[in-house]
């Protein structure tokens, strides 16, 4: 209920700050939610679905809005998307796809709720990126190799989820 302190009405015992909270922590379920479906669907279907993207999207830009960092967010957009994006136009040259669009996308997303802080830390979320997707990879080719199957496709964004989940942990505590 209402409660009077002074000339402010509180409602309950809930300050700006718990409230702040709150609503972080629901944003967070909803992310890691939207990631497992992420990566089911294009585990299945070899696809990134669209709504998943924007729901990522949104939750970036609500969590910026609500901690009152949207420059940290359309940097992060820009900066953590780049290094696909590069290995993506470079696919033009070597004629061999080697990521999809919607890697770039669900980075696009990612990094937007990332927010930029550093070049440093991009360039060691990618290091992480790569050494773990390069070393289950290997694995994975020896493996199919013993079965004799021949391997189609490695789904990329299960990779990219875990280490922003790994990454999220170890970097920004």
């Amino acid at each position: 209920g209402f409660s009077r302190r002074g000339d402010k009405k509180i409602i309950g015992d809930l300050g700006d700050y718990e409230l702040i909270n709150i609503l972080n922590i629901v944003l967070d379920i909803m992310k890691y939610i939207v990631l497992v479906y992420i990566c089911v669907i294009d585990i299945n279907k070899k696809i990134i679905p669209e709504k998943g993207f924007l729901t990522l999207m949104i939750i970036g830009l609500l969590k910026s809005l609500i901690n009152n960092n949207i420059a940290g967010y359309y940097l992060g957009i820009c900066a953590f998307s780049m290094p696909l994006l590069i290995l993506y136009i470079a696919e033009d040259y070597v004629k061999k796809e080697l990521i999809g669009f919607g890697d770039i996308k669900l980075m696009m997303a990612l990094g937007g709720i990332f927010t930029y802080k550093t070049l440093e830390e991009i360039i060691r979320f990618y290091m992480l990126l790569y050494i773990l997707s390069g070393i289950f990879t290997i694995f994975l080719i020896f493996y199919l190799k013993i079965k004799k199957k021949k391997i189609e496709y490695i789904p990329f964004s299960p990779f990219i989820v875990i280490m922003y989940a790994i990454f999220g942990c170890l970097e920004r505590g």
